[in-house]
């Protein structure tokens, strides 16, 4: 008995280690595939492993859907200073959906020295300058600067722009250029120089106008720098090599029915003595969900709303109104309704849709009514073991 007792721990300890084992894949960066082309998992972990030479810092994997442009999920792998391996591994949570391709994106970094960090801090400075001095102007009486608004976004798309292969191992963003450059930029034309300009020949108020457009550009390239400071002063990595994966397909999974059962708010109208009378009431319903294979931005990246979908089901008693008389989908002997709705934290399904409607006992489709109606009901994923 005992004998028994402990094989069949074993052999459940056994299968337990083996589903606690986490699937990886590893990256050839030479053909920039994944070895063997596998497929991937949906349900469990995902450990995506590599070679990083000693001068690697940082590693970030972009996952996102086969051909679209948007990125779904980002995750990195940042050397500590005591890690002196020359392999990295970034675990991906079970995120993603099955039977499904997607392409990845890996990117590998190396760190900036001093000397490159300030090379490129001078070189931004350079383009910022630059940008500036064209757009700011004497106009014959004051010295402007040519929409200040659109200036500050042309300053945001530089630095951008500028910094786009770049990245801060300790996580500091750009935060650059900040509001304030948009209201000095703003100030200067709000700004009279008639005062500058008194007893002055016009070779001399031109010059001198360029004296302040200089000491303006000036200002306005020490602040951004100001700004950029944090970014520039922490640990910086710039793109190393890069490569992208594309199709790489998910397991499939066993085949699901979403049912819900919930209640379902309903108002039957009927006319008494030349005056329609409201009936509201709420009733019990079970149904179906036929999800939509949804790959919006916002079912994916909202922690709320996961899975949309068309709904189809009955009310379980029949719907009355004001008289009394009671209505049913002919046919069915029950209220049928159909809907859409999207599915909240998993396990509660919002629907809105509309019920058919005849009075019980007839079978006359001709006078059919529909009402709309809306409910909430607990979702179940039932009938497993059917593969797609």
């Amino acid at each position: 008995m005992n004998k028994t007792l402990l094989t069949t721990l074993l052999l459940l300890c056994s299968l337990t280690a083996s589903y606690s084992q986490e699937r990886s894949v590893k990256i050839d960066f030479e053909s920039g595939t994944f070895y063997n082309t596998p497929r991937i998992p949906f349900d469990e972990t995902l450990s995506i492993v590599g070679e990083a030479g000693k001068d690697i810092e940082m590693v970030k994997v972009n996952i996102s859907y086969e051909e679209k442009d948007y990125t779904l999920h980002s995750y990195l792998w940042n050397r500590i200073e005591r890690n002196s391996s020359e392999t990295f591994n970034i675990v991906v949570p079970p995120v993603l959906r099955s039977n499904t391709k997607y392409d990845f994106e890996i990117i590998t970094y190396k760190l900036l020295s001093n000397s490159q960090k300030s090379k490129l801090l001078e070189n931004l400075k350079s383009r910022i300058r630059f940008l500036l001095m064209n757009n700011m102007y004497y106009d014959g009486k004051n010295v402007v600067v040519n929409k200040p608004k659109h200036v500050y976004e042309e300053l945001e798309k530089l630095v951008k722009e500028s910094l786009k292969y770049h990245e801060s191992k300790n996580m500091i963003s750009v935060e650059a250029p900040s509001s304030l450059v948009l209201q000095e930029l703003k100030k200067q034309n709000d700004f009279k120089f008639s005062r500058f300009f008194k007893k002055t020949t016009r070779d001399e108020k031109s010059e001198k106008a360029n004296e302040l457009i200089q000491e303006k550009v000036d200002h306005l390239v020490k602040l951004i720098s100001t700004e950029l400071a944090p970014f520039i002063n922490s640990d910086v990595v710039q793109h190393y090599k890069l490569v992208n994966i594309k199709s790489v397909k998910t397991d499939k999974e066993r085949f699901t029915l979403p049912v819900n059962v919930g209640m379902y708010a309903w108002s039957k109208s009927v006319d008494i003595n030349n005056s329609s009378v409201e009936n509201i009431d709420f009733t019990p319903g079970v149904g179906i969900t036929i999800p939509f294979n949804n790959k919006s931005k916002l079912a994916m990246k909202s922690r709320i709303f996961d899975s949309f979908g068309f709904s189809v089901g009955v009310l379980l008693e029949p719907i009355e109104d004001a008289e009394g008389t009671e209505y049913v989908t002919p046919g069915v002997d029950l209220p049928v309704y159909t809907g859409l709705g999207f599915r909240m934290f998993k396990v509660v399904r919002f629907n809105a849709g509309i019920l058919i409607l005849g009075e019980k006992g007839t079978e006359n489709l001709e006078k059919l009514s529909i009402i709309p109606t809306a409910g909430l009901a607990l979702e179940l994923d039932l009938w497993m073991g059917i593969r797609k």
